[in-house]
């Protein structure tokens, strides 16, 4: 079984020590970044098979990174997951995840639609 890789765009340190514990022992491989400083290298240096963004990160519209990273080529693929701690609809968002989750969000579901997302890529 290979290893699925996630990227985590937060500024949130607690979700940052949060991740790794959902996802111990389920064959994942994570790694975090905490603002979009070099995020194109990051993401060509990883290559993630999910990206989840936090809607706001260090004031940085999270919306407009994914608006970034699904209008260019080399990331136009990768499945983003875009996390709010307010409540948005899909409609309002300008950009179009393949997911938006809730904060404070359920471990499971968060879980649930990487599965799909991942699964989904490798079909």
């Amino acid at each position: 079984m290979m290893t699925k890789k996630i990227l985590i765009i937060d500024d949130d340190n607690d979700l940052q020590e949060v991740f790794p514990l959902m996802f111990e022992g389920r064959n994942y491989e994570l790694r975090a970044a905490l603002n979009i400083e070099n995020i194109e290298g990051i993401i060509a240096d990883f290559k993630p098979d999910v990206i989840l963004l936090d809607i706001w990160i260090d004031k940085v519209d999270g919306r407009v990174v994914c608006n970034y990273l699904k209008s260019h080529e080399a990331t136009a693929e990768i499945p983003i997951i875009l996390i709010s701690a307010v409540l948005i609809d899909i409609d309002d968002v300008n950009c179009r995840p393949e997911a938006i989750i809730q904060k404070p969000f359920q471990i499971a579901e968060i879980i649930e639609i990487i599965e799909d997302l991942t699964q989904e890529a490798n079909n």
